[in-house]
C-alpha cells in the first residue's frame, strides 16, 4: 500500500532588513563597541556633535553632560539639531551625515552615530526606547519601537515648542551604569569611564567648558582659551585631500541630494569647484573649467551616458586640475592644542612640574597635512599608574586608538614600553593627531590604521 508524500511549496517572502539595525550585534558593529560601553558611546558621540555644532557657529562650546538613574543628557549652547534633520535621522533606510562624504579633519565621519543612539535604549529595554532631541525651538520626543509583523523600526514623534539644545537618552533603569570589571561608571581619573573620557575632551579642546553632573556629583573643566581656533567643520576642504574615489563619493552625494530634494536647476561643476579651499576666486574657477572643458556644465556631465556611473577619466582630470590651481593646506591651518593648555591640564591632575615635556611635529605628505602633539610628565603621586590620554582630530577616546601602527607589532603601547613608560609607572602621556584623511580599522573609529 503506498501513500502520497506531502509536499510544501515554499513562498519567497520579502521582508525588510531595517530591523537588522536594531539588534545588539548590529549596533556593536556600527558603533565599534559592545553593550557594556554603550553609555560611553552615547556621551562621546553627543559631545563630538555638540563641539562641531558650536564651532560651526563660531562660539566657544559650553557643554554639560548630566547622568541620573534614568537618563543621559548632553546639552550645549548651540542651536541644536534642526527638526527636519531629526526627521531624516529616523529613516533607517538612509544615512544622514554632513561629514561622511567630505575629506577633512573632522571629529567623526561615522555617518550614523545618532541612529545608533536612538536605537540603543530600545535594544537594552526590549520593548521601547525613548530619546528627546531639542533644537531649532522644537522638542522632539521620540518613542522608538518595532513592528514585529512588518519587521521594521517605528519611531513615534511628539513635537512641541521648547528652547535649548540637548539630546536626552532615556537609559532603561535595569541597564547598569557599572562597568563589567566592577568599577563605578563614573569615577574621576578612572581609566575606562566617563571621568576619563571627560578629561580627554578637556585636554584636547582649549576652548571647551565642560560640566559633568552624575548621580549628584558635579565638576567643571573651564576653558583655558575660549578664543582658541582650529580647522572648523564649516571651513572649505582642500582638493589635495582627495583621491578620485573620494571626489566621486562627494559628487555622488551632491547629485543624489539634489535629486531627492527635487531641485529644478542642476548644480554646476563651477558651483562644486567653488566650495574648495584655494578655488573660491572666480579666476581660479574659470581656469579649472577651461582646462577641463566643463564651463557651464552640470555635475551630470561627469557621469557616463546612462547616468549610472562616473566618467572616471574625466573626474580624475578635474581633480588633477583642481590640485594644480590650489595650494596644499599648511599643517598650521589645522590648528594645535598647544603647550600651555596641555601643561595646565597636566598640572590639574598633579605632576612634577619640571618633568613636563611637549613636542609638536608638523608634516606635509603629498598634500596631506598632519600635526602630532605629544606631551609627558611624571605624576607627583609615586604610587599612581600611567595615565594615557589619546585623541584624533580633537575627539577623545577611552580606548587607545593607536593600536595598529604599521605592522611588526608596533603600537603606541609597545613604543611606550620601550621608553619604560609601562602601565605601572607614575607618568601621564598625551598623544593627539590631526589629519584630514584618517583611516580606521572599524566603523566605530576605535582603531587608527597607520599610513
Amino acid at each position: 500500500m503506498s501513500y502520497a508524500v506531502p509536499t510544501l511549496k515554499r513562498t519567497a517572502f520579502s521582508t525588510s532588513r531595517l530591523l537588522d539595525f536594531v539588534s545588539e550585534k548590529e549596533l556593536t558593529l556600527q558603533c565599534g563597541y559592545g553593550r557594556p560601553d554603550w553609555a560611553l558611546v552615547v556621551v562621546k558621540e553627543l559631545v563630538d556633535n555638540a563641539l562641531d555644532a558650536c564651532e560651526e557657529q563660531g562660539i566657544a562650546p559650553e557643554i554639560t553632560v548630566t547622568i541620573d538613574e534614568a537618563s543621559i543628557t548632553v546639552s550645549d549652547n548651540g542651536m541644536g539639531i534642526p527638526p527636519d534633520v531629526v526627521g531624516r535621522l529616523l529613516d533607517f533606510s538612509i544615512r544622514v551625515s554632513s561629514r561622511e562624504a567630505y575629506v577633512a579633519p573632522d571629529r567623526g565621519a561615522q555617518g550614523n552615530a545618532l541612529k545608533t543612539i536612538v536605537a540603543m535604549p530600545f535594544v537594552i529595554d526590549g520593548e521601547e526606547g525613548r530619546v528627546d532631541i531639542c533644537g531649532g525651538g522644537i522638542l522632539n520626543e521620540i518613542a522608538f519601537s518595532v513592528d514585529r509583523i512588518a519587521q521594521r523600526p517605528v519611531a513615534d514623534v511628539t513635537r512641541s515648542e521648547a528652547n535649548g539644545s540637548f539630546v536626552r537618552v532615556n537609559w532603561p533603569a535595569e541597564a547598569s551604569f557599572d562597568h563589567p570589571d566592577g568599577r563605578p561608571f563614573l569615577q574621576e581619573r578612572d581609566g575606562a569611564h566617563l571621568g576619563w573620557l571627560a578629561q580627554g575632551f578637556a585636554f584636547l579642546n582649549p576652548h571647551l567648558t565642560l560640566t559633568i553632573n552624575s548621580f549628584g556629583k558635579t565638576w567643571t573643566f573651564e576653558a583655558t582659551d575660549p578664543t582658541w581656533a582650529k580647522w572648523r567643520p564649516s571651513t572649505p576642504t582642500c582638493p589635495h585631500w582627495y583621491e578620485p574615489e573620494h571626489l566621486e563619493r562627494l559628487l555622488g552625494a551632491y547629485i543624489t541630494h539634489d535629486r531627492q530634494a527635487g531641485a529644478t536647476v542642476e548644480r554646476t561643476v563651477r558651483e562644486f569647484v567653488s566650495e574648495f579651499k584655494g578655488l573660491t576666486a572666480t579666476a581660479k574657477q574659470k581656469t579649472v573649467l577651461a582646462a577641463t572643458g566643463l564651463s557651464r556644465a552640470p555635475l551630470s556631465a561627469l557621469l557616463t551616458p546612462d547616468g549610472r556611473d562616473f566618467d572616471h577619466d574625466r573626474v580624475k582630470h578635474l581633480l588633477a586640475v583642481m590640485k594644480e590651481q590650489a595650494k596644499p593646506v599648511r599643517p598650521v591651518t589645522l590648528g594645535a592644542i598647544g603647550r600651555a593648555h596641555i601643561e595646565a591640564r597636566f598640572e590639574q591632575i598633579g605632576i612634577i612640574t619640571e618633568s613636563f615635556e611637549y613636542r609638536k611635529i608638523s608634516t606635509l605628505d603629498d598634500g596631506l597635512p598632519q600635526v602630532t602633539e605629544v606631551a609627558f610628565a611624571a605624576l607627583d603621586d609615586h604610587d599612581a599608574e600611567r595615565e594615557l590620554f589619546t585623541g584624533v582630530n580633537w575627539s577623545a577616546a577611552w580606548v587607545n586608538p593607536f593600536r595598529q601602527l604599521g605592522g611588526y607589532g608596533r603600537s603606541l603601547d609597545t613604543m611606550l614600553t620601550k621608553q619604560r613608560f609601562e602601565q605601572d609607572q607614575p607618568v601621564v602621556v598625551l598623544v593627539h593627531v590631526a589629519h584630514p584623511r584618517v583611516q580606521y580599522a572599524d566603523r566605530g573609529k576605535s582603531t587608527v590604521l597607520a599610513r
